[in-house]
């Protein structure tokens, strides 16, 4: 039997897949700032969390350009919500729903694709997190939303 998936172990492969549950219940259907903390106002505690990352929100057809070796704590992304919370969450949820997450020593690398408009398919978020602030994010969300 395999013991990690992507790098990641069995408990913290079952906290992702619990926060994709989450997600795809309770916060896809969210797209404002205002909403998701007035429906979770626990939530509010992941802008400090996301203090420690830099958010490069990007076009599309610029995103095209992204090294294969981020920089660490920095995500490059499309805004897909309205908010720099809403997108960051999106596009993990993306990365995890696709398989496109990956755990390095310390760092987790996550990627979402999406498609220009040639329809050709190119990234819409890529970044390199440090592995104990992504799962400080994942578990806070975890625990402050009831899976319905």
């Amino acid at each position: 039997m395999k013991n990690n998936i992507h790098g990641f172990n069995p408990s913290e492969v079952i906290d992702l897949y619990h926060y994709l549950c989450i997600y795809e219940n309770n916060i896809a259907k969210i797209y404002s700032q205002k909403n998701l903390i007035n429906m979770y106002p626990k939530l509010k505690d992941i802008d400090q969390l996301m203090a420690g990352i830099v958010c490069n929100f990007c076009n599309i057809e610029s995103l095209e350009i992204i090294g294969l070796a981020p920089m660490d704590n920095l995500i490059s992304m499309t805004k897909s919500r309205n908010s720099k919370q809403l997108s960051f969450l999106h596009h993990l949820r993306n990365s995890i729903a696709h398989g496109q997450i990956e755990k390095d020593g310390n760092f987790i690398h996550l990627l979402d694709y999406g498609y220009d408009k040639n329809k050709k398919k190119i990234f819409s978020a890529r970044g390199k997190i440090k592995s104990s602030l992504l799962f400080k994010i994942v578990k806070l969300t975890n625990k402050n939303i009831d899976l319905l």
